[in-house]
């Protein structure tokens, strides 16, 4: 009886007779798979690889002080930036009007609150510009007068890190251009480039500077509603 197979060239058959029955094989595996195989072995852990887990926890440990410096960091700058950015707001609306209103109190003090207590700046600037009156994003129905007066405060006559002026920004921002009213209203003040920026930069500097600057600022805001 002859039995016909497949046989896989990993083995080599040497016919032999046994009960009638011709067939026998051994495994024979190529010297190119062997090669690659060969050298392959498990190789114990290294005993002090293994115990750099505690230096690593280590390393960890000492980046927590850099952590906490940083943030104190950013923490004192955003409560500063942000009160900055409400006194010049208040200077040029009562520059522009005359006379300041309770957006002088109110603007931006969702960010104070939000800083002092710790939130982080994505979020704080995430969640102003939903809940804002004077920021599209909002949906909600702008205050032209809260626009004007924050715009100008956010050029880079007081914001060195803004490269546009209002009048760039506005008509290269479609968010802003979308504004019912803002362009006719931003042109009735000229795009506030009739104010003396130098003289509010100045009077800033000496009236509003440091702690005893931003307890005299606030004690004024406040009075001006008693």
């Amino acid at each position: 009886m002859d039995i016909k197979c497949n046989f896989s060239p990993n083995y080599n058959y040497k016919p032999h007779i046994s009960e009638g029955i011709a067939f026998s094989a051994y495994r024979s595996v190529p010297l190119s798979k062997a090669g690659k195989s060969a050298d392959i072995f498990v190789k114990r852990p290294d005993a002090v690889k293994s115990a750099s887990g505690l230096s690593g926890l280590k390393g960890k440990i000492l980046f927590v002080p850099k952590l906490i410096k940083n943030y104190a960091k950013n923490y004192v700058k955003n409560i500063k930036h942000t009160y900055e950015h409400k006194v010049i707001f208040g200077m040029i609306e009562k520059e522009i009007f005359g006379y300041n209103t309770i957006d002088s109190i109110t603007h931006d003090a969702d960010k104070m609150i939000m800083y002092i207590l710790g939130f982080p700046k994505s979020f704080v600037s995430a969640y102003h510009r939903k809940h804002s009156c004077h920021h599209p994003e909002s949906g909600k129905k702008m205050n032209l007068r809260s626009m004007l007066c924050d715009n100008i405060a956010s050029s880079p006559e007081f914001k060195p890190e803004k490269k546009r002026s209002l009048r760039e920004h506005y008509y290269t921002c479609k968010e802003l251009q979308s504004v019912n009213g803002l362009e006719e209203y931003l042109k009735m003040y000229n795009f506030g480039e009739n104010l003396n920026f130098a003289k509010i930069k100045a009077d800033k500097g000496q009236r509003y500077n440091g702690a005893r600057g931003i307890i005299s600022g606030l004690k004024n805001l406040l009075c001006m509603f008693i």
